[in-house]
C-alpha cells in the first residue's frame, strides 16, 4: 500500500529582501517529500 501524500499548507509573509519568509520554506518542505500549498499573507518590498 502506498503511503499518502503529505500535505502542508504554508502560511508565511512573502518578503522581497531578507531569509526568513515563504520563499525559503517551499524548497525546504520540498525537499523533505511534502507538498506545500502556499498561502501569503503579505507582501513585503524593502521600500519603506
Amino acid at each position: 500500500m502506498r503511503a499518502p501524500i503529505q500535505r502542508v499548507a504554508a502560511v508565511h509573509d512573502l518578503s522581497g529582501f531578507g531569509k526568513s519568509s515563504l520563499t525559503m520554506i517551499i524548497p525546504i518542505l520540498s525537499a523533505m517529500g511534502i507538498q506545500v500549498c502556499p498561502l501569503p499573507t503579505a507582501v513585503l518590498s524593502t521600500q519603506t
